[in-house]
């Protein structure tokens, strides 16, 4: 029988995310207590002493691509932003799996000009599995699993054409459907503002994940991601993935576009596709929203 215990890399890392979130939370608090005393000179704004609505940058948002924002919400702000609708179709020689998920909310909150806290919680999932040779179809429903985000900007919170960020992320085993174990990873997303029309976005992940064996093993993904306005309220992007667990030696790649329209500078509707080029990858399609308080 093969042990459902996490391998020593893979307790380490859990570890030094525990650590590593709860401590960059605090110090971010401790920050916005130092700056909420300095009431002269107003010069640093957090939690408590909020970035003024008239000052406020164009809204930045990790949906609706792959490639996370290397920004963070705006300090003292709220801002949420949802796959109201994904829906996701796998199939090989035995079965088609389909997955329907509504309204997975990222809800965010920010909490200094560097760092922001988020939540992700998937409200309703939807899964069925109909083997081929015998037409029989399985269905589950129920909740997937909550995950804590943290994200810190390195450099571009204050403007300029580049950015940098670290989102280091845990998730918690809560869902209804199968036992996923205490999962995170941690994300480093860069931005490229190349001028008033087109920007370019990137990242590396890496994420320690349960697989069928019941042992934690690392897994990689890396994205690219061109968007170019098409309008003052509407843009597109296309979008390359891909992603490599060691755990097999299994690779799948995908090649991702969307669209987004601002209904208002802080609210926008967006959709898109994720289309697996390989044979295991999914076929997935999305249609969501964000907004900014």
């Amino acid at each position: 029988m093969q042990s459902s215990v996490p391998h020593q890399p893979a307790k380490r890392f859990f570890k030094s995310i525990i650590v590593t979130v709860p401590t960059a939370f605090i110090a971010s608090f401790s920050f916005a207590q130092e700056s909420i005393e300095d009431t002269v000179s107003k010069k640093f704004y957090n939690l408590f002493n909020p970035v003024p609505r008239s000052q406020m940058k164009e809204m930045e948002t990790d949906r609706p691509d792959v490639t996370e924002s290397a920004y963070t919400v705006a300090p003292g702000h709220f801002q949420m932003e949802s796959d109201l609708l994904r829906y996701t179709r796998n199939k090989n020689s035995e079965t088609i799996n389909t997955s329907v998920a509504y309204n997975v909310g990222n809800y965010k909150l920010g909490l200094s000009q560097r760092a922001d806290i988020q939540l992700v919680v998937p409200t309703y999932i939807s899964n069925s599995i109909r083997e081929r040779p015998t037409n029989k179809i399985v269905r589950r429903t129920g909740f997937d699993d909550i995950t804590l985000r943290f994200k810190y900007n390195f450099w571009g919170y204050k403007g300029g054409k580049t950015a940098l960020a670290a989102l280091p992320f845990i998730s918690f085993p809560t869902s209804t459907l199968e036992d996923n174990g205490v999962q995170g990873g941690i994300v480093l997303p860069f931005a490229w503002q190349i001028n008033q029309t087109f920007n370019f976005g990137t990242q590396l992940e890496a994420d320690i994940i349960k697989e069928a064996d019941n042992n934690y093993h690392a897994a990689f993904l890396y994205s690219a991601t061109c968007g170019s306005a098409l309008t003052s309220n509407l843009s597109v992007f296309i979008e390359a993935v891909t992603t490599y667990s060691p755990h097999g030696s299994h690779a799948d790649v995908y090649a991702n576009t969307g669209i987004i329209y601002s209904v208002t500078s802080n609210f926008n509707i967006d959709a898109g596709l994720n289309y697996g080029l390989t044979t295991s990858a999914d076929k997935i399609f999305f249609a969501g929203f964000s907004f900014r308080l």
